[in-house]
């Protein structure tokens, strides 16, 4: 049985938890403390429980809590070596962390398995994870992303729910108030993830198995939660996917209210 629930997701802060009954991870912890152990809280899951912070690259909105809560909770952090260094280099982790130093080999933590890989983005070492649970259910967790590399939609196409990118309209961006070089920036294939290209990808992966898609890490400015979702959907129903009977579709909101989604 798996557990998981993205429990802030955009370009003001990312958290996500994924785990088992027994055991429970976080991957990144980009909102204050406060905020974090707030949302645990109202699901019932205390932050000392936590099993470790999966940690995807060194951008603040992935690690704007991780300095206060390690000194909090003590919590192991698994992230790549070079997001390590980043993060040592900015003075985020306290002295005394416990940190694994993470590769594209897999690793158990707790009753799970986690597969990470290397994500195309701006970052020192990006990776994203997909978590195997002891009864082979599996969650990943693929954000920040220029492009969808071959290998990386092979691990996706493996698993039960997949927290995917979707972060920008092309047209919004193009035509909205960000300067040409931060366009460009996004756009490249070391930025994000547009909404265009993540449902060209969701078809494939519904036909490989997947049956949850979580539409994630949506701009503020560059995107609507109904756009991502219709361009998602859209893309589904033309390669003769239905909504509810081969798939459940969801947009993680900047806050989430949900509770734990139980696989």
């Amino acid at each position: 049985m798996a557990r998981y629930c993205a429990l802030f997701s955009g370009s003001k802060g990312n958290a996500t938890y994924v785990g088992t009954p027994a055991f429970g991870v976080l991957v990144d912890v980009g909102v204050s403390a406060k905020r974090l152990c707030a949302a645990l809280c109202e699901r019932d899951i205390a932050p000392e429980t936590v099993g470790g912070v999966f940690i995807t690259h060194e951008h603040s909105d992935h690690v704007a809590g991780l300095s206060v809560l390690l000194k909090r909770f003590h919590w192991r952090v698994f992230a790549s070596a070079g997001t390590l260094s980043a993060l040592v280099g900015s003075n985020v982790l306290p002295a005394g962390t416990e940190t694994v130093a993470l590769t594209d080999t897999p690793l158990a933590v707790g009753d799970m398995q986690v597969q990470p890989f290397h994500t195309p983005h701006d970052a020192r070492e990006s990776m994203g994870f997909c978590f195997e649970m002891p009864d082979e259910r599996r969650i990943a967790v693929a954000t920040d992303m220029g492009c969808l590399l071959p290998q990386v939609e092979a691990l996706l196409s493996s698993c039960d729910l997949v927290h995917i990118e979707s972060n920008h309209d092309v047209g919004m961006l193009q035509n909205g108030p960000y300067p040409f070089v931060l366009q460009q920036r996004i756009l490249s294939d070391r930025g994000h993830l547009s909404n265009a290209v993540c449902a060209a990808a969701l078809p494939r992966l519904a036909a490989a198995g997947v049956t949850r898609f979580t539409l994630a890490h949506l701009s503020e400015q560059n995107n609507t939660p109904s756009l991502a979702k219709n361009t998602a959907t859209a893309a589904l129903c033309a390669a003769g996917f239905t909504a509810d009977r081969d798939y459940r579709l969801v947009v993680a909101p900047p806050v989430s209210a949900s509770p734990i989604t139980i696989l």
